[in-house]
């Protein structure tokens, strides 16, 4: 079968690192893949890197009817059996060029929240409607608000976690002795940009509560963001408890150093340093947002794999630090079935093998996914 896949991020992050993975995972199954991309740019490099084919000629926005027509002649020549196609915002142009190419099946892959249950998606959402035959989410929430905002697309709706593959566990950074903090201490590590919707001015309030934890936080971001989240460590007087790592690419190690992952985001698509610190054996506290419920909830007869607490709430969020440190220090039974069960889930339901499983079912349209969007007032928290 071959699969043409369209993504246009002029980095690489969460949708493009979602993309490649899904690039190799296809080609390694037999698949023919071409990938439309930036030309010259990072994400080409690395098609590139994997072995997949990949071409400059993309859809550049909605008024742009020159460039999708381009896209649309690529389309023709390379007659893919189904097309995989991941920005948002070019989600109208781009399922148009694909429908005039006579692309047997047009998917989409939105990877988080976007605005389709608002007037602000109306055109996606008429896009969805008419150009698309399935479209593939990553989390329940996401699932839940497409069908929120267009109800008629609920038998298109697919749910395919993202997946890890195995790793061998390193030797954890040497973290406490770089960071000066005492023994006695617990380090609490975030992973993310340090962006607003990742909420580390909620872990930040949360941690001027609860003594002797410290919040490692580990991504890049503006200097203006930084300087923000500085002062307002410095208001709550936990400055000397905050710790900004920049981005790294040893985040694997810098769990094996730390003693819990906090997820305190506001909105997520599905975080895959939530994964990394479930395989990494750290117990998890995470906000409400995509992939917690799957990761988290107890479901299908098992325990909780972790913690869940409400957006927006970093009372709630110092509750269940205040638990979590607590059974950390007494050796809590319960802290250790929970790492135990979402260590499991990690193996089991969030594998690369499942993932492609996943992708390749809707791609060739050969069976139909559950859209395992629980019930209405979703999981229990804590």
């Amino acid at each position: 079968m071959k699969i043409a896949l369209h993504v246009d991020g002029p980095i690489i992050r969460g949708n493009e690192e979602q993309a490649l993975q899904i690039a190799r995972l296809l080609k390694e199954r037999g698949h023919e893949v071409v990938v439309s991309c930036r030309a010259n740019g990072p994400v080409q490099r690395a098609m590139h890197d994997i072995g997949v084919r990949t071409t400059g000629i993309r859809p550049r926005g909605d008024v742009d009817v020159w460039s999708a027509l381009r896209f649309a002649f690529w389309l023709r020549r390379e007659r893919p059996d189904a097309v995989l196609l991941t920005s948002w915002v070019r989600a109208f142009i781009a399922g148009w060029a694909a429908h005039i190419a006579g692309v047997p099946r047009i998917v989409f892959r939105l990877g988080g929240t976007q605005p389709i249950d608002s007037q602000r998606g109306s055109m996606e959402r008429r896009a969805l409607r008419r150009w698309y035959h399935a479209i593939i989410v990553n989390s329940r929430e996401i699932a839940e608000q497409v069908i929120r905002g267009a109800p008629d697309l609920a038998d298109r709706v697919h749910t395919v976690a993202n997946g890890l593959g195995p790793i061998d566990h390193p030797e954890p950074v040497p973290l406490r002795a770089e960071l000066g903090v005492p023994d006695d201490a617990l380090l609490a590590i975030a992973v993310g940009g340090l962006e607003p919707r990742k909420g580390y001015d909620l872990l930040i309030d949360a941690i001027a509560t609860v003594d002797g934890v410290h919040a490692v936080l580990v991504g890049g971001g503006s200097p203006e963001q930084r300087n923000a989240l500085e002062r307002h460590a410095f208001r709550a007087d936990v400055a000397h408890r905050v710790h900004f790592m920049g981005r790294r690419d040893d985040v694997a190690a810098l769990l094996a150093a730390c003693d819990l992952f906090v997820l305190s985001s506001r909105e997520e698509g599905f975080a895959m340093a939530r994964l990394e610190a479930m395989r990494a054996r750290l117990p998890v506290i995470a906000t409400e947002v995509g992939g917690t419920w799957e990761s988290h909830a107890a479901r299908e007869g098992r325990g909780p794999g972790g913690w869940i607490v409400p957006l927006n709430d970093s009372d709630a969020l110092a509750l269940a630090l205040r638990e979590v440190t607590a059974g950390i220090r007494v050796g809590s039974s319960d802290v250790a079935a929970r790492i135990k069960e979402a260590e499991w889930r990690v193996h089991n339901w969030f594998t690369l093998d499942h993932m492609a499983d996943g992708y390749e079912a809707v791609l060739t349209g050969s069976r139909t996914l559950s859209q395992q969007r629980g019930s209405a007032d979703g999981p229990a928290r804590r």
